[in-house]
């Protein structure tokens, strides 16, 4: 009774394995990232404050960057799925110029800027899915921690200020969206569109939110079919 009872545990043990296995895939994604206007804001702040200099930062508009990732994914019953992952978004180049007042109502520039933004977003979260058939359709949530690497390279006019050209930190955000895939078994194909607000937790004083929505195509090898 007992080498029937070890067998059975086995058995179902290793069913329940097969069946997670059988819904897990691994995959790459790259898109689109349609940045807000703070996300060059690389000093999160309206003015540059140095010893013995405060000049007030006028920023360019960010143009449309792009990202890369790779996501884990493997299924928790007939709705949910879990994803982890990493990935890079960055956006090109944009100007920043550091003025100060001259006493005639106008600003004299003092400094140009041409910053670079890389954030890298360490993700965890849930897709729920409305169907899981050969068409899946799904709302998805997820919490990122997210690195900020900025490269800046400055333009002095005549006045030297002390700048740290590499500022970098971290801050926890979150992204909300949905998508679509189509499932033909030896991999699934994915369309997501997702909105990231990339310092939700951890914000400087005088910090404001930092966002950008992604439009995704992914590639995912492994079937996440149910009966759905």
């Amino acid at each position: 009774m007992k080498i029937n009872a070890v067998f059975l545990l086995f058995v179902i043990a290793l069913s329940i394995q097969s069946k997670t296995l059988s819904q897990t895939s691994i995959g790459f994604y790259t898109g689109l990232s349609t940045p807000s206007e703070q996300i060059n804001n690389v000093y999160n702040s309206e003015f540059l404050t140095t010893e013995n200099f405060i000049g007030r930062m006028k920023r360019d508009a960010v143009d449309l960057g792009y990202h890369v990732g790779t996501r884990l994914r493997f299924g928790l019953g007939d709705d949910f799925v879990f994803s982890g992952g990493v990935a890079v978004s960055r956006f090109p180049q944009s100007k920043i110029i550091v003025s100060v007042p001259n006493g005639t109502g106008t600003d004299s520039i003092r400094a140009t800027l041409t910053t670079t933004q890389n954030i890298i977003p360490v993700s965890v979260g849930l897709n729920y899915y409305l169907s899981r058939k050969l068409l899946g359709i799904f709302g998805t949530g997820e919490l990122t921690y997210n690195y900020y690497i900025n490269s800046i390279d400055a333009v002095y006019n005549g006045t030297s200020i002390p700048l740290n050209q590499s500022p970098t930190y971290n801050r926890v955000g979150f992204g909300l969206g949905a998508g679509v895939e189509l499932d033909v078994k030896i991999f699934t194909v994915n369309i997501e569109g997702k909105y990231n607000l990339v310092n939700f937790i951890g914000r400087d004083a005088d910090e404001k939110p930092k966002t950008f929505i992604t439009l995704s195509m992914g590639l995912y090898f492994g079937s996440m079919v149910t009966s759905k």
